[in-house]
């Protein structure tokens, strides 16, 4: 048997300056573990219509912050903790969603529970009383709150790797792109025009249609070819 098995282990916020995560300059601990906590991840595609096709061509148009929300329960009868620490607690909560003097900004926040973690910021904390003293003060509080992922910029570029040139990508052209100019900007040199509008089965290479979609090959794949 370990020193930590009879130990509970509480969900903790941990507070940051900045979305580095580095250097945590606080904590705060639940009275209660919650019974549940709900998970939600969601992507964005576009459709746009080819001329003369009849159906779109749906691609990836990018990931939305994974979200979380959990109820908390406080209680202030005594039983746990008296009226007055109770109040405290959920100020505290409630203050991870206001703005810091010193930053300008609500903090970061990394919830950790066992070997479960999530890094982000407390987007919204919808309170509701549930019991009260003769002279009013709340006892009894349930807190849902729900909070936005925020990935570190180096977890982001490691992980991710959004600019990389060896992966499939989409480009949505814009007025005065031209096709030489896009592969300079993915592939690092605009020789690589070619193979990108074989690619995309361009009549008129030198003629792009603003709005039109262009699939990006990954640069292995497309290759070079020199005028």
């Amino acid at each position: 048997m370990t020193p930590d098995e009879n130990v509970l282990a509480r969900l903790t916020i941990a507070i940051f300056r900045n979305q580095d995560f580095t250097g945590p300059d606080g904590f705060w601990e639940v009275q209660f573990n919650p019974t549940e906590l709900a998970f939600s991840r969601k992507n964005r595609y576009s459709n746009e219509q080819p001329a003369g096709a009849s159906r779109p061509a749906t691609s990836y148009a990018g990931g939305e912050p994974d979200q979380i929300s959990i109820e908390f329960f406080f209680d202030g009868t005594g039983v746990a903790a008296d009226a007055t620490t109770m109040r405290d607690r959920l100020n505290a909560l409630l203050a991870l969603a206001k703005l810091r003097s010193d930053t300008h900004q609500p903090p970061y926040l990394r919830l950790s529970w066992a070997d479960y973690y999530f890094q982000g910021v407390l987007t919204s904390a919808d309170v509701t009383y549930q019991l009260f003293d003769r002279a009013g003060k709340p006892l009894r509080a349930k807190v849902k709150a729900s909070f936005q992922e925020v990935i570190a910029p180096s977890d982001r570029a490691n992980v991710e790797r959004k600019a990389s040139p060896d992966l499939y990508q989409t480009w949505l052209v814009s007025e005065g792109d031209t096709i030489d100019a896009i592969a300079g900007s993915v592939y690092g040199s605009p020789d690589y025009w070619r193979p990108l509008a074989e690619a995309n089965r361009l009549v008129n290479p030198r003629s792009l249609t603003p709005g039109a979609v262009l699939l990006l090959p990954p640069k292995a794949a497309a290759g070079v070819r020199r005028p």
